[in-house]
């Protein structure tokens, strides 16, 4: 799991910030990201990436478009992270 620590926004960051959303959710659809989660005051994140090992998470952090605003990143392995599995509504006959 990374922590990523931002800056005090800036228009830089804004502008950037819908090419890093993007750039997430092709993360996401590849499953290369597990959870990704924004503080209220939108100066931390945090993010469960699938990988081997912390080198390849790392590649995969220092190419998400906002990488070059970060302050800080910390890495912080987990052994398994749970969630809950997504729910498929039930098929309805009709």
């Amino acid at each position: 799991m990374f922590q990523l620590e931002l800056p005090v926004l800036t228009e830089d960051i804004i502008n950037t910030v819908p090419a890093h959303r993007e750039h997430i959710n092709k993360l996401f659809a590849e499953g290369r990201i597990l959870s990704y989660s924004v503080s209220q005051h939108r100066n931390m994140i945090w993010a469960v990436i699938n990988a081997e090992d912390e080198p390849e998470a790392m590649e995969i952090i220092v190419k998400l478009p906002l990488f070059r605003f970060f302050t800080d990143t910390i890495c912080h392995p987990l052994l398994f992270h749970n969630t809950l599995p997504a729910s498929v509504p039930g098929i309805s006959l009709n």
